[in-house]
């Protein structure tokens, strides 16, 4: 091999080398494969199993469970993604500590991840799923528009109580579509029922209340990053997360009562739901640094729920693997 065509190839390595380095460090950092691929499966497999119980369908995990799980995962990286971009050069300042700060992720890593997440999202949804490929195609839709700010930026970025009630359907949105997944599954298309809404709330609110609980800071601690405390006051704000988390705990409640779960799934839920309420009337007691874990109890609730709610769904019928 000539000098001139093995430096090119040593030059090639290299780039290739640092291009896959930087996305290994953003799947470390800023979205923990590790971490969210096993929680997704979780609550994905919860959501999908419930979904066909309350609709009366025999558990079934087919090749529309496969669809949903594959989408779940890639919808929650796009979402990730979106929001490192639209937030690059804010997150680079207040956050001197994270990857794109310190230069080890760059905005087009960014971009690369999120055009292959869209890309695998339509890919696998136009050849797999035809039966929910409207559903879909309403979803990503709507979330195209979330990361364009509804062609309206400015506005959105001065008035972030409006932009709440623009952006926090995002979650819902995803599980609908995901709901709709289940509901294909099999031979028949079974039809949304307010049970399903029902369903959809208890999955979706603890989403919101984490995005609220992470934005939530003790007294005397708020940043020139503008926080929920900051716009709605740290109590109210506290109380705000802690009222979605309670009203998903009922409704789990009330769906484990149609679905006639044993005793203990509502214990479990009972046990959940006081200390959560505990942790959350302690912080706004005396809403300190110390007191201020409410990001982590809103995570181990949701996750415990879950679990529960998958336990007692798995305990009550078999699972027909059809792939």
């Amino acid at each position: 091999m000539c000098p001139i065509l093995r430096l090119f190839c040593h030059r090639i390595e290299l780039i290739m080398r640092d291009f896959f380095r930087r996305k290994g460090v953003y799947l470390r950092e800023m979205f923990p494969v590790q971490i969210y691929l096993p929680y997704i499966l979780v609550l994905y497999s919860c959501l999908y199993f419930a979904s066909e119980l309350l609709a009366g369908k025999p558990l079934l995990a087919d090749a529309y469970y496969l669809l949903g799980g594959v989408s779940a995962f890639f919808f929650m990286l796009l979402m990730r993604t979106f929001d490192d971009l639209k937030d690059f050069d804010l997150d680079r300042k207040i956050f001197p500590w994270r990857a794109t700060a310190r230069g080890d992720v760059l905005r087009s890593d960014i971009r690369f991840l999120s055009l292959l997440s869209f890309s695998v999202l339509l890919a696998v949804n136009l050849l797999f799923g035809q039966k929910t490929i409207f559903v879909f195609l309403g979803v990503m839709i709507y979330l195209l528009l979330t990361f364009k700010w509804f062609f309206a930026e400015d506005f959105h970025r001065r008035h972030q109580v409006f932009t709440m009630f623009t952006h926090q359907p995002i979650p819902w949105a995803i599980n609908y579509f995901l709901i709709h997944v289940a509901l294909a599954s099999g031979d028949d298309y079974a039809p949304f029922s307010s049970l399903h809404g029902y369903l959809l709330a208890v999955f979706s609110l603890p989403i919101t209340a984490w995005d609220v609980s992470r934005k939530i800071r003790a007294k005397g601690n708020e940043t020139e990053y503008e926080t929920f405390s900051m716009i709605f006051g740290t109590r109210p704000a506290a109380f705000l997360a802690f009222a979605l988390l309670f009203l998903s705990g009922a409704l789990a409640f009330y769906l484990g009562r149609q679905l006639d779960f044993p005793s203990g799934f509502f214990v479990i839920d009972l046990a959940l739901l006081l200390g959560m309420t505990f942790f959350y009337f302690r912080f706004m007691w005396k809403p300190t640094i110390e007191h201020n874990i409410l990001k982590n109890v809103t995570m181990l609730f949701t996750t415990l729920l879950f679990l529960d709610f998958l336990a007692y769904i798995l305990l009550s019928e078999k699972v027909v693997w059809a792939f």
